[in-house]
């Protein structure tokens, strides 16, 4: 069973979910790691616009629709606790954004490593 972000405590709330699941990802690419590579590059660039735009966004409707891309992009890549937080962040009242950048930064970071 997948912790939702619902389940916050003191700790980070996805600090059990892998930052990226990489066999997930080989599936996708059916093991093509240039475009794996690729893809995770073009993530990263994403991330960062969706979180900023939901950060940024005044209204209800502006926010639901950068955690939709954001959500959907982390589960094509196999970042789940990003993609759960993500569609928790899809609802009305939602205001742990710090979470949501934390989670964003952790996933783009472990795509540095892999990467770079």
């Amino acid at each position: 069973m997948r912790t939702t972000a619902k389940a916050f405590n003191n700790r980070h709330p996805y600090s059990d979910f892998k930052a990226v699941d990489l066999v997930h990802l080989s599936r996708q690419t059916m093991g093509d790691n240039a475009l794996e590579a690729e893809i995770l590059a073009l993530f990263v660039s994403q991330a960062r616009i969706y979180v900023e735009a939901f950060a940024k966004a005044d209204a209800q409707e502006g926010r639901k629709h950068a955690a939709h891309a954001l959500k959907g992009a982390a589960r094509a890549i196999g970042a789940f606790g990003l993609a759960d937080l993500a569609e928790n962040a899809e609802t009305p009242g939602f205001s742990r954004i710090a979470d949501l950048e934390a989670e964003a930064n952790r996933v783009c970071d472990y795509i540095h490593v892999l990467i770079d």
